[in-house]
């Protein structure tokens, strides 16, 4: 098992993890799609006790999205880092603060019925049009 880094745009928080997801995938509902400014936001989750912060934890900012989800960002460059899963207790990780390549990559799209107008997911990749069964 090898450890991936990650970190915020400005660098000043900085992530280790295993690499240990329990998946990957793509959603492409409205909040992610507000939380991230992209088209979907690639995640990939794991156990909250798996992640370390080894720099930054007075830049972590967090935003209480539901009873369930917790955002967490740089409150310094405004970085989407993660979110928590209360419930599971997992972290959906955004893929794109990986400073490190994991070993595997997105095998599906969830939320697809609230796509982006302008964006065609992957034909390739399962698709949910809410979230998995």
């Amino acid at each position: 098992m090898s450890t991936l880094s990650a970190s915020c745009l400005c660098g000043g928080v900085r992530l280790t993890l295993p690499d240990t997801f329990l998946y990957m995938g793509n959603c492409h509902c409205s909040e992610c799609r507000k939380f991230t400014g992209a088209d979907y936001s690639s995640v990939g989750g794991i156990e909250a006790e798996k992640v370390a912060v080894t720099a930054g934890q007075d830049h972590l900012r967090y935003y209480e999205k539901s009873a369930e989800t917790v955002l967490a960002f740089c409150g310094h460059c405004g970085s989407s880092l993660f979110s928590h899963k209360i419930n599971k207790d997992v972290f959906n990780i955004r893929l794109g603060i990986l400073d490190t390549a994991p070993q595997c990559a997105p095998n599906f799209h969830i939320h697809t019925a609230s796509k982006a107008p302008w964006h065609t997911p992957n034909e390739s990749l399962k698709q949910f049009e809410h979230g998995p069964d």
